[in-house]
């Protein structure tokens, strides 16, 4: 069964996850084989990162042979990180890439 983590690292900046991301993508595939779904963005304070994986394994994997040496490279540890988990049961998602749409004026068949 697929799980969902959520990391919060209350001291983590912005430019810090990029810096992240950036070790990771040297490193390999931000994305490795086993995860399904990356969300980041910023929490009150810090920064939030919501993942979606096919085991723990594969995550617990993940998080030992490359997101833990990417947050040493920049000064921070993964350990000083508030981690929560759940089993994922449903999983829908809307089109992630293209823009986000507004609904069209009421009556006019058309989309803003």
């Amino acid at each position: 069964m697929a799980i969902c983590n959520s990391l919060d690292d209350s001291r983590q900046s912005q430019q810090q996850s990029e810096e992240i991301l950036a070790h990771l993508h040297r490193t390999g595939p931000i994305l490795p084989e086993g995860a399904r779904l990356l969300l980041c963005g910023p929490a009150n304070p810090g920064w939030r990162v919501v993942t979606v994986w096919d085991s723990q394994e594969v995550r617990d994997r993940f998080f030992a042979d490359r997101l833990g040496p990417a947050y040493e490279a920049i000064g921070l540890s993964l350990q000083d990180v508030h981690r929560t988990q759940f089993e994922v049961q449903m999983l829908i998602a809307g089109d992630l890439v293209g823009p986000p749409q507004s609904p069209a004026a009421p009556g006019s068949g058309a989309i803003r």
